[in-house]
């Protein structure tokens, strides 16, 4: 066996640039995620975050650079990010005339090895006959990240994933993020909690297009982003 082998990263972002206009939202963003990993990617609003979620997940082009997922570049498409990609936008992807159960066959593609599992792990067995248009915010939000889960793929992308939950159900997405991560499921999130981002392994910082790490050590971490809201 060659011990030498190295083992591609699960998410490779190289020099991505995206421009609105006359606005450089990012600017040679370049990072690496390997799998099992959790990073956090924090930042004032308007900064980038989800615009580089969605570029990760495909619905958009970047102007520039490169993005591989297991050593596979995904060029612009969208295909090959859904083939490794679950993705939770910040807005509502839901079918909102539909009902819960109806919304769970569609993102599900037919696929039913998981779904009676995430409708346990998210607790949707109670409103499995409601339509999306009833529900609360939470709710919306626990079903949006069941269904970007049912087909369990490689890495989840998610847009500020507890927005909108209360502190019980908050902890329970916290609590099915850390299973997926030990079955070696890789995590990008946008996120402003302060939970989330002390939960991750690895926090990002996005400011003025340009992208940096942040500590490894959680308690260093927080001080650097206080001292960064703070200017």
């Amino acid at each position: 066996m060659d011990n030498n082998v190295t083992i591609p990263a699960a998410v490779r972002v190289t020099d991505v640039g995206k421009r609105y206009h006359k606005a450089q939202v990012l600017e040679d963003v370049s990072f690496q995620v390997m799998s099992g990993e959790c990073v956090a990617i924090v930042g004032r609003n308007g900064c980038g975050k989800s615009t580089l979620l969605k570029i990760l997940a495909g619905v958009q082009s970047a102007d520039t650079g490169t993005i591989e997922y297991f050593g596979t570049p995904i060029g612009r498409s969208a295909s090959v990010c859904r083939k490794f990609c679950g993705y939770v936008p910040q807005e509502n992807p839901l079918f909102e005339e539909l009902s819960v159960k109806d919304n769970l066959k569609f993102w599900s593609r037919g696929e039913k090895k998981n779904l009676e599992h995430m409708i346990q792990q998210f607790e949707l067995e109670d409103i499995m006959r409601v339509k999306v248009q009833k529900l609360s915010g939470g709710m919306k939000r626990r079903l949006a990240i069941a269904c970007a889960l049912l087909e369990l793929p490689p890495i989840i992308l998610l847009d500020e994933p507890t927005a909108a939950l209360d502190i019980y159900y908050k902890n329970t997405t916290l609590a099915w993020m850390e299973e997926y991560r030990k079955m070696n499921g890789t995590i990008i999130m946008a996120s402003h909690e302060e939970q989330e981002i002390m939960f991750a392994d690895r926090c990002m910082m996005l400011y003025e297009g340009k992208i940096r790490e942040l500590s490894k050590d959680r308690q260093e971490r927080a001080d650097q982003i206080r001292e960064y809201l703070r200017n």
